[in-house]
């Protein structure tokens, strides 16, 4: 059997994930302290920024989905990579200034290394490789995240490690460089759109001769669903709303982490070391949910994330207690586990690969700007209570709307199935 070139798009297309770690809350996040002295402005300005500047950037995703349905991978990575590389030295020159000025300018450099690097190159690194597999799909996608999230672990001591050398403009100029030249490289060479325009079979296999050969090559079927048709359809928010929960949350504990960590009276080392036992929980649940969502429906899936988030927020509010400590790290490595299945593979399992790009940067689109509300909401809620336990209590309410969704989802596909049923 001739070697299957979707294997090569999945180790291309993790690195391109992993490419986008200066754009992602855990590559942002070690640089908060930084530019707030370089700057001048507080946490809650500096929150405000990131709010507007990740909030417009996920208004933009959607726009950046049907680009990639439009001129493919390859390209829209491209572009990605370059416009992050430049964001990276761009951010890297800022200094004193005013409190206007500086919100102004940080709001425009939080929505440019956010848009390239967590929306813009991650979504379509992931959708590449959700477009070449059909039948494994989701053991692909959760393998390939499996082995992103414990690099995304690591990502916080050694972005700390980089600074240390010769500072954080440095540190931001070096990943600039290896981004622009090394990714830019890869994407160049060996980033392909999907296995049709390549003139194979999804899954293995090479196309059949026609008698038309110069005919575009047709992706998916033609029952693949549209983006409208995917924003009416509960299933779509059914798996839309844990996504969100997460990313808002977990990008607000990974942004305030090390003064949260002071609230709680535990040292930076400590508080930065629990992301690597939570990527070791995440990991398994990631490989598992990736088998499960390949069997069955994948609301199963995001029933049991929203779940893993309701203990998790309760718990993570007691991170100083030992025992509820040990119950976060569990519930919030479960909870991140279920992120692939829904995000990689449950879009393409519902609605088809057609207008993958536009359904899955729509759902990109939430998460993004779910991030941007988060690190706002509790750097907000911090300087009116003295604490960042109340947002995490507020958080609760969309998990708990998750629930409710993903059970009438459920529902419905329930009878559609039995509706469909012979007899």
């Amino acid at each position: 059997m001739p070697f299957y070139y979707g294997w090569v798009v999945v180790a291309v297309g993790s690195l391109g994930v992993l490419a986008s770690i200066p754009g992602q809350t855990a590559g942002v996040s070690v640089f908060t302290d930084h530019l707030t002295e370089a700057t001048g402005l507080s946490r809650l300005q500096l929150s405000i920024a990131y709010l507007i500047g990740t909030g417009s950037s996920g208004f933009l995703l959607p726009k950046a989905g049907r680009a990639i349905d439009r001129f493919g991978s390859r390209e829209v990575a491209g572009a990605a990579v370059v416009g992050l590389g430049l964001t990276l030295v761009g951010l890297s020159f800022v200094g004193p200034m005013g409190t206007i000025v500086g919100m102004a300018v940080m709001s425009i450099g939080f929505g440019c290394i956010r848009f390239t690097g967590q929306g813009l190159l991650t979504l379509t690194s992931r959708t590449m490789i959700s477009q070449w597999f059909e039948r494994r799909r989701g053991m692909v996608s959760s393998i390939s995240n499996s082995i992103m999230s414990f690099a995304f672990s690591l990502t916080p001591a050694l972005l700390f490690a980089l600074i240390e050398i010769d500072g954080f403009r440095s540190a931001w100029r070096i990943l600039a460089v290896v981004i622009v030249v090394v990714m830019g490289g890869v994407i160049a060479v060996f980033f392909r759109n999907s296995p049709e325009t390549s003139g194979l079979v999804i899954d293995g296999g090479v196309t059949p001769v026609t008698d038309s050969p110069g005919t575009p090559a047709i992706i998916g079927t033609h029952n693949d669903k549209t983006r409208g048709q995917a924003i009416r359809d509960l299933r779509f928010w059914a798996a839309t709303i844990p996504v969100v929960a997460m990313s808002s949350t977990s990008t607000a504990l990974t942004f305030h982490i090390i003064d949260y960590g002071k609230e709680l009276g535990i040292d930076e080392d400590r508080m930065v070391r629990i992301f690597v036992p939570i990527a070791f929980v995440s990991v398994p649940v990631t490989l598992l949910g990736g088998w499960f969502v390949d069997r069955t429906s994948p609301l199963f899936i995001a029933l049991f994330m929203s779940a893993a988030q309701i203990v998790m927020f309760l718990t993570v509010a007691m991170l100083d207690n030992p025992t509820l400590a040990v119950v976060a790290i569990i519930s919030w490595g479960a909870a991140a586990g279920c992120f692939t299945p829904l995000t990689s593979a449950a879009m393409p399992r519902f609605f088809g690969r057609r207008h993958l790009g536009a359904i899955a940067g729509l759902q990109m689109s939430a998460m993004v700007i779910g991030s941007a509300v988060g690190p706002a909401l509790f750097a907000l809620t911090q300087s009116i209570t003295g604490s960042y336990r109340p947002a995490l209590w507020i958080s609760l309410l969309v998990p708990i709307a998750g629930l409710v969704v993903g059970a009438a989802a459920r529902r419905v596909e329930l009878n559609e199935s039995l509706l469909a049923s012979p007899g």
